[in-house]
């Protein structure tokens, strides 16, 4: 067990949570303003492509095609999908406890089931 907890305990250390939650604070910023910017984008992408048709001859429309709106719209929710993904992640590890908590934790369980073990060994000896 207590090579268990040792590794645990070492591995925490090398993920090091606490960086890793600051770096997805800084992401997690950036990304909130990138979205309204997104909106706006797309919005005014939607407008210039109805504009676009609405002044250029059908067959001249065709080579175009991969950039209507829906496959923009498309995109648009993919990254939609991915922002949602990242978030729901980064709520989860924003919230969790750092190593200290954990580590203080298994110290005292180790310590208490050593302390138990001992006294068991010690009565079975009388």
């Amino acid at each position: 067990m207590a090579a268990d907890v040792g590794s645990m305990f070492q591995y925490w250390k090398k993920f090091d949570l606490r960086r890793l939650q600051r770096e997805l604070n800084s992401v997690a910023s950036e990304l909130a303003g990138r979205q309204e910017e997104s909106e706006h984008s797309h919005k005014h992408l939607v407008e210039l492509s109805r504009e676009f048709k609405r002044n250029v001859p059908e067959v001249s429309l065709a080579p175009c095609s991969p950039l209507s709106p829906p496959y923009v719209v498309a995109l648009n929710k993919r990254s939609k999908e991915a922002e949602s993904a990242f978030l729901g992640i980064y709520k989860q590890l924003i919230e969790a406890p750092g190593e200290s908590p954990t580590k203080t934790r298994a110290v005292h369980l180790h310590k208490q089931h050593h302390h138990t073990h001992m006294r068991q060994r010690t009565a079975g000896r009388i």
